[in-house]
């Protein structure tokens, strides 16, 4: 029975499955100068996957599912929250799949919320005005799995995008760059060097605060 649960039953994951193009066609029709295409408004592009690693404990995987809730007539219940947390001990891991064809150009974002903006979560926002923070570009193939992420396992440093000083209230663009449809893009965002930083958001399915990215039309 164990040899059959091993092969038969063997978990092989899809990870390394091939993304199959649903656009089939299109990027020809476009070159070939025979129509044009509708003006599109940039689209908001929110992560896969968002997980934190910790400096001071670096084989420590971030707790999964904090906010879910168990009902007894439903079961678990995972709500559509994403967690943004950076400190001197902490950063934020963040992975978005681009997903439409002709808007390949991104520009990733954070995104706080002002004095006036409303908070759904029960977790109060916290932010030290005075934070730098740094954003690195991750060399990750495949998607990441936060069951077993850590400060250890993360992919190398592919680039640093960029310093970034932040502000309550508004979007801060943090790097500007090409995403062809499909590919996998991994940021960790952390303290500027020196700064006592401190940023704490939670979003939700109708609230978007935190790291995203908007995605352009190139067509």
């Amino acid at each position: 029975m164990s040899r059959i649960m091993d092969t038969v039953y063997a978990d092989v994951g899809v990870a390394d499955l091939e993304y199959a193009s649903p656009y089939y066609g299109l990027a020809e029709l476009y070159s070939s100068g025979t129509i044009n295409a509708s003006r599109i408004e940039p689209i908001l592009n929110t992560p896969r996957v968002v997980t934190q690693v910790f400096f001071d404990r670096p084989d420590e995987v971030a707790p999964i599912g904090e906010h879910d809730v168990f009902q007894k007539a439903f079961g678990t219940l995972s709500p559509h929250e994403k967690h943004l947390r950076v400190s001197p001990t902490t950063s934020t891991i963040a992975q978005f799949r681009t997903v439409d064809f002709g808007m390949e150009e991104c520009s990733l974002v954070l995104r706080l919320p002002g004095p006036g903006d409303r908070i759904e979560s029960e977790e109060p926002f916290q932010f030290n005005e005075l934070s730098t923070f740094r954003v690195f570009r991750l060399d990750a193939q495949r998607a990441l799995d936060v069951r077993t992420l850590t400060y250890n396992t993360l992919p190398p440093v592919e680039e640093e995008v960029g310093p970034v000083f932040a502000r309550a209230g508004e979007d801060t663009q943090i790097s500007r760059f090409p995403c062809r449809w499909g590919t996998l893009h991994t940021f960790q965002i952390a303290c500027g060097r020196g700064s006592d930083c401190l940023v704490d958001v939670w979003s939700s399915q109708n609230m978007t605060w935190g790291v995203y990215m908007y995605q352009h039309q190139t067509i």
